[in-house]
């Protein structure tokens, strides 16, 4: 006899999982988008290698020894489109429920919203890890390919590499939870993406200058922790050349731990009408 689920059977975790990878793969803009990243960062890392290859027999001495692969590799203006891209990503996956009615059928077949949100979360960051992990791979590998046998300097074994590709990969898939946050809190599209953009592309801008009524050592703590210049920290392999009062390591892994934590609490806590 063929047995049946009754609406009090608890959903399984891996058809929660499957559930919303189903969602986040049917977005049209997703593969596109997810697709591109990788070779668009890739390029702009072999170009900027290049660049390097051609200039490095007229370097000095002193400017070879302070030379930071990462900064060409990893440059900051370009990342913060890809943090942007992560959050509208993640806040796609939220809102677009919402704005479907999507999330109605969602909580009726899975009454256990903690549950739900779980799931997404877990496919959404992992999405995204891997992204990120790609992007950090594929932009190192780039590099060494662009420097070839002239700068030989470098290379995967050369501390700081692997930090910077762990460190590009937490920060994608972090960007991703905050935009499922500021989606869970706005519930409205085009007002999470507004958001999301001028969270990661304005605020790291906004934020550098000194931040009104704090002293100038507070004002910095606040701004190294921004998702942003917490990643930027894991990225920079030579500090002789940073004049700004820079993060210990130890504390931009915490700051980007942090803001996932908050991102969670953010979903999990959130107690407004859902249907």
């Amino acid at each position: 006899m063929t047995t049946f689920a009754t609406a009090t059977t608890p959903a399984r975790w891996l058809d929660l999982i499957g559930a919303e990878w189903i969602k986040l793969r049917s977005l049209r803009s997703t593969p596109v988008v997810l697709g591109l990243l990788v070779p668009f960062y890739v390029w702009f890392a072999h170009d900027s290698a290049a660049v390097t290859h051609e200039a490095w027999p007229t370097m000095s001495a002193s400017e070879r020894q302070e030379f930071d692969p990462a900064h060409g590799a990893f440059r900051f203006p370009l990342f913060l489109l890809l943090m942007a891209t992560a959050g509208t990503i993640g806040a796609m996956t939220v809102a677009g429920e919402y704005a479907s009615g999507l999330i109605r059928t969602t909580f009726i077949a899975v009454p256990a919203r903690g549950r739900v949100l779980a799931a997404k979360a877990v496919v959404v960051t992992g999405v995204l890890a891997l992204l990120g992990l790609l992007v950090g791979v594929g932009v190192w590998t780039a590099t060494f390919v662009a420097y070839g046998d002239r700068i030989t300097t470098f290379s995967a074994g050369t501390p700081g590499v692997g930090r910077s590709v762990a460190g590009t990969t937490v920060m994608v898939a972090v960007c991703g939870l905050i935009g499922m946050a500021i989606a869970s809190i706005i519930r409205n599209t085009a007002g999470s993406v507004f958001a999301v953009l001028v969270f990661f592309l304005l605020g790291p801008v906004a934020a550098k200058g000194r931040i009104p009524l704090l002293g100038a050592e507070h004002s910095a703590d606040v701004v190294n922790a921004m998702p942003a210049y917490a990643w930027g920290r894991l990225t920079v392999m030579n500090t002789s050349h940073v004049v700004e009062r820079i993060p210990s390591v130890t504390a931009a892994w915490s700051a980007l731990a942090g803001w996932a934590l908050v991102a969670i609490a953010v979903q999990l806590l959130l107690r407004r009408r859902d249907v």
